[in-house]
């Protein structure tokens, strides 16, 4: 369900990287239309020693044939709002823009060889399904070579896999929702187990595994009622679902009076509405209030890295689209993002001690973001 009925949630403006073209002047991309980066080699590098300072990367948009150049280095250009995965072969794929993966079979290299008159597609491994008008492209990584820097994407049944960053929802089918898609696409849907929910995609996907094989793939899932779950780590906050988020639910045509929580997940998955009661999930999740009826995973959140919200950042968030006009006193690095908290940063550090039972035992975040490099 793609409802967002939060207030508090600090939303911004569609994510863009700025660009340094041939003529010195700036281009800004917007982040959901790039299908891939690549590493630039030969010529467009600049001269032999470097000294020219020409093109590092070039950059592949939906609906453009021809790649943008630019000066800036891959390297330069990530950050943890513009996550990349390398795929081999010099490319890059924005993680948010990865719908799933597929392994390729020697059928479909064989249709390709044919028809680009390819002579070598040995390479290729992978097909990268982007979401929506971002098509796909071929890679030569496989899936496990992508995790061999810890679990990221997870298998979903028929060799696919998608990102855990990407899953909105896993729901448990029931027999009723099996026998509705065994009528609706005249299969048999005895042997799908779950439903899972990803962003970007309009239509829910089933699966052959139960939530038990989800979670054997190292998926923390949190069971939010009704057989349906988030990944702990796509929680940015949760709180309760108000009479005034109904009424907006009900103006979208949402049946919402079920509900009583909401979840507000990181990485653009949106909102979740949740059956059970934010005082079971605080305990569940040992959750710390960060202000506002807003409750976060006490392990996801970044203590090192809670400081003390300035004038600067004021202006600078300002500019982002960040609502900042509420009495915010710390911003709360998460490990999927960054909140606003009207506490100061020592009370939310001494919460996270608190729900987690340590006495300054720190939660850190990465150095930089996960699989950005080369490996």
């Amino acid at each position: 369900m793609n409802t967002n009925v939060n207030n508090t949630n600090n939303s911004v403006k569609a994510k863009a990287i700025t660009v340094t073209l041939e003529d010195g002047s700036q281009r800004a991309i917007l982040v959901s239309g790039i299908r891939y980066l690549q590493i630039v080699n030969g010529p467009k590098g600049g001269d032999v020693d470097g000294s020219s300072g020409g093109f590092q990367s070039k950059i592949y948009e939906a609906g453009k044939i021809d790649p943008t150049y630019a000066r800036e280095s891959v390297k330069e250009l990530r950050s943890n709002d513009f996550q990349l995965v390398y795929v081999g072969g010099g490319k890059y794929a924005v993680r948010g823009n990865i719908m799933r993966l597929e392994p390729i079979t020697p059928e479909q290299k064989k249709i390709f060889a044919e028809q680009a008159n390819a002579s070598d597609t040995s390479k290729f491994r992978t097909r990268v399904v982007l979401t929506r008008e971002l098509g796909s492209f071929w890679a030569t990584k496989t899936i496990a070579e992508l995790n061999e820097r810890g679990v990221r994407f997870v298998g979903i049944g028929d060799g696919a896999a998608v990102h855990t960053m990407n899953i909105r929802k896993l729901s448990e089918l029931k027999d009723d929702d099996r026998q509705r898609i065994s009528a609706k696409y005249n299969i048999d849907g005895g042997g799908f187990r779950t439903q899972v929910t990803l962003q970007g995609e309009d239509r829910p996907k089933v699966s052959r595994l139960s939530l038990v094989e989800f979670r054997s793939q190292g998926l923390d899932l949190v069971d939010i009622g009704e057989g349906d779950t988030v990944v702990r780590e796509n929680i940015k906050f949760f709180g309760p679902f108000t009479e005034e988020d109904k009424a907006r639910a009900a103006n979208s045509g949402i049946n919402a009076d079920r509900f009583v929580t909401k979840f507000t997940l990181a990485n653009g998955n949106g909102t979740v509405l949740s059956t059970t009661g934010v005082d079971e999930l605080k305990t569940a999740l040992k959750a710390v209030n960060i202000g506002y009826d807003r409750f976060v995973p006490a392990a996801n959140i970044a203590q090192d890295r809670v400081a003390a919200f300035t004038k600067d950042e004021k202006s600078s968030l300002s500019q982002a689209g960040y609502d900042v006009q509420r009495a915010w006193k710390s911003s709360v690095a998460l490990i999927n993002g960054m909140a606003l908290s009207p506490a100061t940063p020592e009370q939310i550090k001494q919460r996270c001690e608190k729900a987690l039972g340590t006495s300054g035992g720190a939660t850190t975040a990465p150095e930089e973001p996960p699989e950005l490099g080369m490996a």
